[in-house]
């Protein structure tokens, strides 16, 4: 089955195209804007480097942030236009969880290079809280907890997240007996307690959600209708209210 995942819930817009399992094609390109002008320009050289047309996707797989309103908003309008055109199934994923899959995919990578036979990525759900967070505004960041704790997706302030992770962590010793795996560059503003054991993934390819982490969250979920494709915005956009004269 050939898949086109993409993502443009944050500055970094992205395309990955998979034959079954197998990557055939990433791009990624960062802006400054909402992707407006350059998505599907880079959606048509990943498909052109592929050898592919639209007609060929069997899946599309989309980001539906929380994120960028605008941003989000593009790419799940553009999954669903082509998934309208072409019948293709379409399956959705926050862009949190694309970024949840990016860290196991570098602890697996990590665990292959190293003779120790201790891995996070062994029992995921059991060994490890994975905390992703993406911007939000006012200083604010979208994040979830998946593995050992699952919670959210929530928009908190930074100094917010240790006390939400705590009311649902499943005692003190949770976070002492694994680790919490903040992931993203936008989780470099949150602080947890001293005692807990922290290891942070701010860094490529973990710092923004990408497409790929979008294709990995996908594998085994059952599509949705084009109906059902909504953008997962967590919080509502902010809008001016008309002035009254």
């Amino acid at each position: 089955m050939k898949v086109c995942a993409i993502d443009t819930s944050t500055a970094l817009g992205s395309v990955a195209l998979y034959n079954d399992d197998a990557l055939v094609v990433e791009k990624a390109q960062r802006v400054s804007h909402a992707h407006g002008e350059s998505f599907l320009p880079l959606l048509d050289r990943a498909m052109a480097e592929a050898g592919w047309s639209a007609p060929d996707v069997a899946r599309w797989c989309v980001g539906i942030g929380p994120g960028s309103f605008t941003g989000v908003r593009i790419g799940v309008c553009t999954a669903k236009g082509v998934a309208l055109a072409t019948g293709a199934e379409i399956v959705a994923v926050t862009s949190l969880e694309a970024l949840a899959e990016l860290a196991w995919e570098r602890f697996a990578q990590e665990a292959a290079n190293s003779a120790s036979p201790a891995t996070i990525n062994g029992n995921r759900a059991a060994a490890a809280i994975v905390v992703p967070a993406v911007a939000s505004i006012r200083g604010e960041v979208f994040v979830q907890a998946l593995g050992l704790v699952q919670a959210g997706p929530v928009c908190l302030r930074p100094e917010a997240v240790a006390a939400w992770l705590g009311d649902h962590a499943r005692g003190p010793s949770c976070f002492v007996d694994a680790p919490v795996v903040l992931v993203g560059e936008d989780a470099s503003c949150i602080q947890l307690d001293p005692g807990w054991s922290v290891v942070r993934m701010g860094d490529p390819p973990t710092a923004l959600p990408h497409a790929r982490g979008v294709a990995l969250a996908a594998r085994g979920r059952a599509p949705i209708s084009s109906d059902a494709l909504e953008p997962a915005y967590i919080r509502e956009p902010e809008i001016t209210s008309p002035r009254v004269h």
